[in-house]
Formats: C-alpha cells, sequence, structure tokens
C-alpha cells in the first residue's frame, strides 16, 4: 500500500458504479521519506507513465494467473472425473478442495483404459464381420456371375475407413495395458513408471490424432468403398443384414454396370436369377441403408476417438504436473532419438505406400511422386537428427575445445531439423492445395486412376488399351484422390510438430552448451 502522505495528494475520482479510480490527467511527482518497520529509509518517486503501465501489468498479470488457475489441468480433470456417469455411485464424492493430482489421475487413467476396451470391442466386431466373409470361399456360380478379384481384409491405402478403426484397436490395447501398468505406479508414487507412461502417451497421442481424423469422412470415400466393393466376400454380413431375405447372394450381389460378361444390370438380373427385373432395386435400397449405418459407424468411432485424445491429453499434462517439469525436460533431452522414432517410422512407411503399392498413383499424379520423395527425405533427416542427437547425449565437455565441438554438433544438429521443417512445410502445403481442390488433378488420367485404385473390385475395361473403368465417376475419383491427400497433410502436421519441438530442443541445447564454464584440471 502508498503511504498515508502519498494518498492524501491524489486526486480520487468516482465512476457513475461508485467504482474509485486516480485521476490519470494529473503528473504526480513526489519525493518523501518515511521509516519501515525495518527502519530503513526509502525513496518514493511516481510518475504518470510508469503509475499507468505498472497497474496494467499488475492487471494483467492478475488476470493471467487468475486464468491459468482457473482453467488448470488439475481443475479440468477434476471436472472430468467428477462429470463421468461411471464414478457417479462411488461412496467418495469428488471435490475439488478434497482431492489430489494424484487420486484425479488414478481416475482418469480408468476412464482411459474404459474407452480403449469399448473401442477395441468395436474394432474387433468390424474385423470378425469380416473376417467371416473372407474366409469363406464363393460358389462357382458366384465366381462365374462375377469374375473379379478379392479385396484385401486388411488394406494399408489412406481411404480405406474401415483400417483406421483396426489401427484404433491396436493402438488402445497397446494404451491399455500401459493404462493397467500405470495404475499401480500412479498409486504407490513409482517415479520410473509414470515416466515410462508418460512416453506411451507421447508416441500413442499422435497415432491416435492421424486415425481419428482418417475416421471423419469429409469426402464421402465411404459411399465409394460401398458401391464398388459391394459384391466382395468381405461385405457379405452387410448385404446379409441390409438386403431381403435370401437375396444376400444372388439379386443383392448384382455388379455395377452388370460385371465383365454382361452390358448392364438388367440382363445380368435376367440371366442370374431366372428372369428376375428387380435386382437394382433392391441392391440399392441395400447399399443406401449400408452407406447410412456405416457412416454412422464410422463417425461415432471417430468421436469416441477424440474424447479418448482429451482425456490422453489432460492426463498427459497431469502427469507432467506430477512428475515435475525438470525431470521431464531433462528425459526429454536424454531420449531425443526415442522421441524422432515415430516421424522416422511414418515418414518411411508413408513414402512406402504412396509410391511403391500396387495401389499408388505416383505415376499419374507426378506431385504425388514428389510428395513420397520428400517423405523419404524427411525420413532420412529425422534419422540423421537422432543420431546426432545420441552423439550429443554422450559427448562431454571438459574444456574449451570440446565445448566448442559440441557447438558445432549441435549447429549441424539445428540445421538438420531446420531442413526438415522445410521438407514437412512442403508436404503438407502440396497436400493441402490437392485437397483444397486450389490444384487439381489431370482428368486425362481419371480412368488410369481408377483402374491402379480399383484393383480388385468393379472396373471392367483395365486391361483393355487405353484403360478405361466406366463404374468409376470422375467425382469418385476425386473423392479417393482427396481423401489421400488430406491423410498426407495430417502427417506433415504431425511431423512438423515434432520437428519444431527438437527444433526448440536444439536451440535450448546450443544455449547451455555455450555457457559452459569448465576446464579440465
Amino acid at each position: 500500500p502508498l503511504p498515508a502522505s502519498v494518498v492524501d495528494n491524489l486526486s480520487v475520482l468516482e465512476d457513475e458504479e461508485g467504482n474509485s479510480y486516480i485521476d490519470e490527467e494529473e503528473d504526480y511527482d513526489y519525493d518523501y521519506d518515511f521509516d519501515t518497520s525495518y527502519g530503513k529509509q526509502h525513496h518514493y518517486s511516481q510518475h504518470k507513465q510508469q503509475n499507468t503501465t505498472t497497474a496494467q501489468q499488475h492487471l494483467t498479470n492478475r488476470i493471467w494467473s487468475k486464468l491459468n488457475h482457473t482453467l488448470s489441468y488439475s481443475r479440468i480433470g477434476s471436472v472430468i472425473v467428477r462429470l463421468a456417469p461411471c464414478f457417479w455411485c462411488t461412496r467418495k464424492k469428488f471435490t475439488l478442495s478434497s482431492t489430489t493430482d494424484r487420486q484425479i489421475l488414478l481416475r482418469l487413467n480408468l476412464l482411459c483404459a474404459f474407452f480403449c476396451i469399448v473401442q477395441i470391442l468395436c474394432g474387433l466386431s468390424l474385423f470378425i464381420a469380416k473376417f467371416t466373409g473372407f474366409v469363406e470361399e464363393e460358389n462357382v456360380e458366384e465366381k462365374e456371375s462375377n469374375p473379379d478379384q478379392n479385396k484385401n481384409l486388411v488394406s494399408l491405402d489412406f481411404w480405406a475407413l474401415e483400417s483406421f478403426v483396426y489401427y484404433l484397436t491396436v493402438i488402445n490395447f497397446v494404451l491399455l495395458v500401459a493404462c493397467g501398468m500405470a495404475h499401480r505406479a500412479i498409486r504407490d508414487v513409482n517415479l520410473v513408471g509414470s515416466v515410462r507412461f508418460m512416453w506411451v502417451l507421447f508416441w500413442l497421442l499422435p497415432l491416435q490424432i492421424f486415425c481419428m481424423i482418417g475416421l471423419f469422412d469429409a469426402n464421402s470415400v465411404n459411399k465409394v468403398t460401398i458401391k464398388h466393393f459391394w459384391d466382395d466376400p468381405t461385405l457379405s454380413f452387410v448385404r446379409e443384414f441390409f438386403c431381403e431375405p435370401d437375396t444376400a447372394n444372388n439379386k443383392c450381389m448384382v455388379p455395377k454396370l452388370g460385371g465383365r460378361n454382361h452390358a448392364n444390370e438388367t440382363e445380368w438380373c435376367i440371366q442370374e436369377n431366372n428372369n428376375a427385373t428387380d435386382c437394382e432395386d433392391i441392391r440399392d435400397a441395400a447399399q443406401n441403408a449400408a452407406i447410412l449405418s456405416s457412416e454412422i459407424l464410422y463417425t461415432v468411432n471417430g468421436v469416441w476417438a477424440l474424447l479418448l485424445i482429451v482425456l490422453m491429453w489432460v492426463t498427459l499434462c497431469l502427469l507432467q504436473a506430477i512428475i515435475t517439469l525438470p525431470i521431464v525436460q531433462r528425459s526429454k533431452e536424454s531420449n531425443i532419438p526415442l522421441w524422432l522414432m515415430l516421424p522416422i517410422v511414418g515418414c518411411f512407411a508413408v513414402g512406402y505406400v504412396l509410391s511403391y503399392r500396387n495401389t499408388s498413383i505416383d505415376d499419374l499424379v507426378k506431385d504425388l511422386f514428389w510428395i513420397a520423395l520428400v517423405y523419404f527425405i524427411s525420413g532420412g533427416l529425422f534419422t540423421l537428427g537422432a543420431i546426432l542427437g545420441i552423439v550429443l547425449k554422450f559427448y562431454t565437455v571438459l574444456n574449451g575445445r570440446q565445448r566448442r565441438v559440441k557447438q558445432g554438433l549441435v549447429i549441424v544438429f539445428i540445421a538438420t531439423i531446420f531442413m526438415t521443417l522445410l521438407a514437412c512445410s512442403t508436404i503438407f502445403v502440396t497436400s493441402l492445395m490437392y485437397y483444397l481442390q486450389i490444384v487439381h488433378l489431370p482428368e486425362e488420367n481419371f480412368q488410369r486412376i481408377a483402374c491402379t485404385l480399383d484393383m480388385s473390385g468393379s472396373c471392367t475395361g483395365c486391361h483393355d488399351e487405353p484403360q478405361t473403368c466406366p463404374e468409376w465417376s470422375d467425382e469418385d475419383v476425386k473423392k479417393v484422390s482427396e481423401t489421400i491427400m488430406k491423410q498426407s497433410a495430417t502427417l506433415a502436421a504431425i511431423f512438423f510438430v515434432y520437428a519444431m519441438i527438437t527444433l526448440r530442443y536444439g536451440f535450448v541445447l546450443f544455449h547451455y552448451v555455450s555457457r559452459y564454464q569448465i576446464e579440465y584440471v
């Protein structure tokens, strides 16, 4: 508080609501001496600008402190735990004042385990439904009426939505095991176990985000899949459920445009089903119901994965607060190679999927070839960064010469990660331009692209020259291609974040090495 001699001389005004404030139009300049309780002499000089600036800073600090206190992860976790229905019947009710961060973290861990179990059951149910039809052999009549190849049970393509459900099943199984092992570590305040659980969350969170984004079907690629793979054995369970009784393996299987051996659906229906003419209507009604149901299924899985991401993020932040920031930072700095393992494996895997798989269209879309190539380059740069991280971890500084050597290594490390940032940015911008249709795909190659994408589906003219696929419309090709670009942009953004965090570590390390004041005697 200000001394009484100063307060008496201040021009205090009141606003319309009766709140008091100091008149800022006057310029105060006071010099005085007064005795404090410690008997020391203080000099006070107050100016208008200093007063205003200091007041603004105090106000900003108070607001920011209040905001951080209000939106702390401890409070967020407490709210989540108290609102979760599975904890409503517990004997001890959660209140913010009576709970510790460790108790909140234990219940957040249980919630994560519950979400994992539900996701695993959903993924297993979908896999079993597909697998039962996949292992059943087609009868001779089905093969003769529609002699195409069968679709793979699990596809690595970026536009196969069921694959994202399978990936989430594996990810959530790993997370479930980690939650089970971490529960005891959190309860017993086991620092080593808590740090291991933190790293599991660090690794799985980006994968969860990638699969979650993939399940939100903004381009309606699920409709394309069902239309063109409707007669595939992997969809036999779907046909049994949505087709009219006793039509799943005959009338309801009519291929698009009649397949290879028939001119149209009506001809196929007449020849294969005793002069029947209602095959197309039965199939279309069943497909519409299947498309609606599968869209709901994938969207619900995506929302469920999003909720789990929120739980994982709050759990991770609260866990780091319990472990304490210095230990977390030291663990990150000591495990840069482990931190970079995900982008290393991810870059090489994506480059392979985009360029070397039999469903790759990089030879038809030149920019996709360059995107795949830059992914390989990014993987190599991440690998080089990880190797430099290992060298920096074990290189000791005992004199000035060794300090200069380590500074040089750190500069090389920073330059490597900076080039990685540029590579990831290039991939992200290019993929986003195609996804947003700022740059259009080459329309003259649409038929060839369709043949490449649908090697085991409904295309009938892919063995001719030139290749044609009348079953696929240009809109179908655009939907699939844009979905591939969307997933590429998502991965590039994730790897960009990894590179940014690693680059920050490089600058911190450079500053730390520059301040070494050690001479070995």
